[in-house]
């Protein structure tokens, strides 16, 4: 390691109770651990995390062990799906703006927006109303959120009190971020040296964007799990820097795990069973489980691909056809599902392979009908490989508009 990290340990060793020697035998294993070399500057934050947990610990007065047991855990598996990561302050936003825009005075004592004037001093006069309260305030600057609305300055806010399990909100009546992306999906493995199962997988901010392992890979990183033991969170920059393959590992590394003789087909068989959907059944399927709580809303199928469509859409998703090939066909349905499949997922087969897709269902309704349902794609495993998929790349126009 450098010198720089040397000097950090040393000082930081005093804060936590450990000799110089201590501390740096425990950053040369937290390195060991995630499988980076002591010279990584990704350890400096590991060891920072590492001394505020320790910090926390002591201020609580439980032990560290107990302190490691209860916040960031080590997870070992793959993803079975990985959703696009979503504005999910983007519906909230369009609500209280819509609000507004019905009827101004009653978006205002309902919470959803507060409303802002600048005075002659630049300064901004912020009003609202608070559990019923009408309140206002002197702002040097505007959230992010602020936004122009018919010649008025509006700011979004989170009306909702008491979430629907009866939790408190604690930003209730604060502005609504400008954006906060997450990214959602189901891990299938263990946390510690506990069970395989399926857990539910929520990460926010930009690492949650830039986190983006392949479904179907498995990989080792440390998160948070809630209490019940049934969803998993990425915490802040810790999960994405301690992301590692295991097929980058070397088979000394005491992380390794030889999974060569998992069978990914038979695990879904057997630990999704209710996701299951053979390709005929989709629109009952669509129909069923909309009653259901959105991440468990997603099915589990399987088809061969018949066509590829590689040219992305505005929103970057490339196309997928299948279909199922033991299925008898009454051609009063043309038998094909697309299915779109975002940027982050790979696809490297082509036509005539069989695939596995997770993802939620979708159906549109137009002047003309009901249109079949489709598959927004969240996870993708290939059986049989045949071919490759075409590569397209984006045609150049020549610009005469200068002529």
């Amino acid at each position: 390691m450098d010198e720089n990290m040397k000097a950090e340990i040393e000082k930081s060793a005093q804060y936590i109770g450990m000799s110089a020697e201590e501390a740096t035998s425990k950053y040369e294993d937290i390195c060991s651990e995630n499988n980076i070399e002591t010279t990584n500057p990704i350890g400096k934050g590991l060891w920072r995390n590492y001394v505020a947990n320790v910090r926390r610990t002591q201020d609580s007065g439980t032990s560290e062990k107990g302190q490691q047991d209860s916040f960031y855990k080590a997870a070992f598996g793959f993803f079975v799906s990985l959703d696009a990561p979503r504005d999910m302050m983007a519906w909230n936003r369009m609500r209280a703006l819509e609000e507004y825009k019905r009827d101004a005075d009653n978006a205002l004592e309902k919470g959803f927006v507060a409303v802002a004037t600048q005075n002659a001093l630049g300064k901004w006069n912020v009003a609202r109303y608070h559990n019923g309260e009408y309140n206002e305030k002197v702002l040097s600057t505007l959230p992010d959120g602020a936004e122009l609305l018919e010649g008025v300055t509006v700011i979004p806010l989170d009306n909702t009190a008491v979430y629907m399990n009866g939790g408190k909100n604690e930003r209730y009546g604060q502005p609504l971020p400008s954006e906060q992306m997450r990214r959602s999906g189901v891990f299938f493995g263990s946390i510690g040296t506990g069970e395989m199962k399926p857990y539910f997988f929520s990460y926010k901010n930009q690492a949650g964007v830039e986190f983006a392992p392949n479904p179907f890979e498995w990989v080792h990183f440390l998160c948070v799990a809630n209490d019940n033991g049934t969803d998993l969170y990425g915490a802040k920059d810790l999960t994405l820097n301690s992301l590692s393959l295991n097929s980058d590992m070397s088979p000394d590394n005491e992380l390794y795990r030889d999974m060569s003789a998992f069978d990914f087909q038979d695990c879904l068989r057997v630990h999704f069973e209710s996701h299951l959907v053979p390709l005929v059944d989709m629109d009952k399927a669509h129909i069923g489980r909309q009653a259901l709580p959105s991440k468990e809303r997603y099915v589990i199928t399987d088809g061969t691909v018949v066509n590829m469509i590689m040219t992305p859409t505005k929103n970057g998703n490339r196309i997928i056809n299948i279909t199922d090939l033991d299925a008898e066909m009454d051609y009063e349905s043309d038998g094909i599902t697309t299915c779109w499949i975002p940027s982050h997922l790979t696809l490297d087969f082509g036509i005539g392979s069989s695939v596995i897709v997770i993802g939620r269902t979708s159906q549109r309704t137009t002047d003309e009908g009901v249109e079949p349902v489709t598959i927004n794609v969240a996870g993708l495993y290939c059986v049989v490989r045949e071919g490759s998929a075409v590569e397209v790349s984006v045609p150049v126009e020549e610009d005469f508009d200068w002529f």
